[in-house]
């Protein structure tokens, strides 16, 4: 009789001894499927695989914990409504972290669990293969297991980075009038912005490497927004305007008067540098003011248009090309050739050229797919056009921008989305109001865009009429919305009378203004989408 060298077989010959091994060996193999199959009940439903072992107490304690958190979540979630949760959660950056911590620690019990139920349920007597299999599948169920937990850690962390560096000041010259930031939201949960019917926020493009830094500031936006229906109105302020008007508690006032008034040399774009020199010069008329360039910039802005300016957001122009990316894009009509690339100079007329022997590509018209060199240079590019229609570009790229953010793209790219506004965008938006904000550009999107031009049919950049610039704002906020061609248009009766503010409650032209404002033809309300094509 012959025994095999490994032992693992019976002797030759003995058909006893061959139906003994044969029943050891299924025997194994049943252990095997069924340490498989507990393991990976574990992995699915945390601690359950542990229930037919000697740790039966402890898979109990683990279902439950799983179980609870799963009732508590979703109960608050669907009770909150998920996307009020998901808003609210997204604002508190605590909550946040406490987030991540207990997903952490959940993992790590989860993992633990899966891996007790393998040892538990390993056969005593398996061959190495089965071992080796065992061992291979636990880890591919551990892997399984902590990878969501993974990418969430890293999306908080991404996200409260971002979130630390974008609300990084209190006071960001924000506010009504004031150099602090003041809060619209009021207290009633289900109507944040009950007693704020229109909300005003400036939108400024810097082209400075920091967006904290003072500088000129070429794109200067002002979004009006209707908190009950989400419509809103897009005014854009020429880079060159000059003559404009300084508040009298802004200390630019005690250097030119009323008027910021020195030829060409004195346009809107540059009131942020110019308050900044001043605050060099006379640091303590700016004590209260940790940003006087911007807060000189927003007063004046709310000026020339009579209305209150409740928050600023500043982009970095440069960095707008990595949110865009981010974004995987943005799809705009592209409504004339432009210039992208290449270098440009100044003639002796004074008139920017584009240097032909230069390295450019030139975007045709049509609806496309711009990543973000394309958009930024599209928003920017003044060379073969003018400021005016650079200031339209401006809008549709906004509006597109507004309109094509859809939850889905947010999640797959969200930690790249996050990290480019995070670097590249400041605002004085409270950090608490976020959830009652993100609500709100989500109602933008189902209400109409609109936007009032302000270029050389409507203004005269040189000597503008700012009283009739303000009755056009009146117009504008108390017109019908142009995306209701149904209805028919008629603006409020004006007030009687107007006074220049820093601090406008409201816009308040004359009947006067309105006369003014008829002596030439006049750009008037238009649809983003009319205008954008």
């Amino acid at each position: 009789m012959t025994v095999p060298s490994d032992g693992s077989g019976p002797p030759a010959g003995s058909p006893g001894s061959r139906s003994e091994y044969a029943s050891r060996r299924a025997g194994r193999s049943s252990s095997l499927r069924r340490a498989l199959g507990l393991t990976a009940l574990s992995a699915v439903i945390p601690g359950s695989g542990l229930l037919p072992t000697s740790r039966r107490r402890l898979g109990l304690v683990i279902l439950a914990l799983a179980a609870l958190s799963l009732l508590v979540v979703g109960g608050y979630a669907l009770s909150n409504g998920l996307t009020s949760t998901a808003l609210q959660t997204a604002s508190d950056t605590g909550r946040l972290q406490a987030i991540a911590v207990l997903l952490v620690l959940g993992t790590v019990v989860w993992v633990g669990a899966v891996a007790l139920t393998a040892v538990l349920t390993s056969p005593r007597r398996a061959s190495r293969g089965q071992r080796t299999g065992l061992v291979a599948f636990t880890v591919l169920l551990c892997v399984a297991v902590s990878a969501p937990a993974a990418v969430g850690v890293r999306y908080i962390s991404a996200h409260v980075s971002a979130v630390d560096k974008v609300f990084a000041d209190g006071n960001v010259g924000g506010g009504d009038g004031g150099s602090s930031s003041t809060s619209v939201v009021g207290d009633d949960p289900d109507d944040p912005f009950k007693d704020q019917p229109r909300v005003n926020v400036l939108l400024l493009g810097s082209d400075a490497a920091d967006a904290r830094e003072g500088t000129r500031t070429d794109t200067m936006i002002v979004a009006s927004v209707d908190t009950r229906t989400g419509d809103s109105i897009l005014f854009s302020i020429p880079r060159n305007l000059q003559q404009v008007p300084l508040p009298r508690d802004n200390p630019l006032y005690d250097v030119y008067g009323s008027t910021y008034d020195c030829g060409d040399q004195c346009l809107m774009n540059s009131i942020w540098t110019e308050a900044e020199l001043t605050a060099e010069e006379h640091p303590e008329w700016y004590e209260d003011d940790a940003t006087p360039g911007q807060t000189a910039t927003r007063e004046v802005i709310s000026t020339i248009l009579g209305i209150p300016l409740h928050h600023t957001v500043i982009v970095n122009m440069e960095g707008f090309a990595d949110l865009v990316d981010a974004m995987g894009g943005v799809q705009v009509n592209v409504q004339e050739e432009i210039p992208i690339g290449g270098y440009t100079y100044t003639d002796a007329s004074g008139t920017l050229q584009l240097d032909p022997n230069s390295d450019y590509t030139i975007l045709q018209p049509g609806s496309q797919r711009l990543d973000g060199a394309q958009a930024l240079a599209y928003s920017r590019s003044r060379v073969t056009t003018d400021d005016f229609s650079r200031m339209r570009r401006q809008r549709c790229v906004v509006a597109a921008v507004v309109d094509q953010v859809n939850p889905l793209t947010m999640l797959q790219r969200y930690p790249q989305i996050i990290g480019a506004v995070g670097d590249n965008v400041l605002t004085d938006l409270p950090q608490q109001d976020m959830d009652e904000w993100a609500e709100l550009v989500l109602q933008m999107q189902d209400g109409t865009m609109s936007s009032l031009p302000f270029t050389e049919a409507n203004i005269n950049t040189v000597d503008p009429n700012y009283s009739g610039i303000r009755y056009q704002v009146y117009e504008a906020l108390h017109a019908t919305p142009v995306a209701e061609p149904e209805a028919t248009s008629e603006p409020s009766a004006a007030p009687d009378d107007a006074e220049e503010s820093s601090e406008p409650a409201e816009p308040e032209p004359t009947e006067d203004d309105a006369a003014e404002t008829t002596e030439e033809p006049t750009d008037e309300l238009e649809s983003v989408g009319a205008v954008c094509g």
